[in-house]
């Protein structure tokens, strides 16, 4: 039997009433902080060496895995807060707000093309997540610099860090499902 994220509570869940349900807030305002938490310190402290002289992270990635986990409102607030709480305690202030939209933007990108989430075709939404956060963060470098040429400079560190991600979310996201349906196993009545 293959498992969908929607029976384990991911993004795609059908019952969105039942997200939205008073007895399951908590529920899910916990694991929404756990996620945004573990976002910010993915995104702080794992650095890998890239080969364009900077770091990638892999905060990108657990945004990506995070609509396994929470449905759709809470992965959107997770992703942004996490994200842009890690430029602010990395001295990136300036950066934040663009983050807080960008990451928020991955969110929405999987949600729009959840239907491929639970095929083969996975890599679809998790590479237009990608390349969203790479081109917006390319517009973010023309804006702050105020030139164009600041875009392929963003994009010679950013690709790395956007196909990093989604190839790790392309591969790793069917095992979340099922660790998190191990751990929320349904109820039969």
């Amino acid at each position: 039997m293959e498992l969908k994220a929607y029976e384990t509570g991911g993004i795609i869940k059908k019952e969105e009433e039942d997200v939205m349900d008073k007895s399951n807030t908590l529920k899910w305002m916990v694991l929404t902080a756990m996620m945004s938490a573990l976002i910010t310190v993915v995104t702080m402290m794992i650095k890998i060496p890239s080969a364009t002289g900077g770091y990638l992270n892999l905060g990108d990635f657990v945004i990506m895995i995070s609509v396994a986990v929470l449905p759709f409102p809470y992965a959107l607030f997770a992703a942004g807060i996490g994200s842009a709480g890690a430029d602010l305690m990395a001295g990136y202030a300036v950066y934040a707000p663009f983050t807080l939209c960008i990451k928020a933007g991955e969110v929405v990108i999987l949600y729009l093309f959840r239907n491929h989430l639970e095929s083969s075709r996975r890599w679809i939404p998790f590479g237009l997540a990608g390349l969203w956060m790479m081109v917006m963060y390319g517009f973010v470098a023309v804006w702050l610099a105020q030139s164009w040429a600041a875009m392929l400079i963003a994009l010679k560190g950013d690709v790395f860090q956007g196909l990093l991600a989604a190839v790790l979310a392309t591969l790793y996201y069917p095992r979340m499902v099922k660790l998190v349906s191990s751990l929320n196993p349904k109820k039969t009545p």
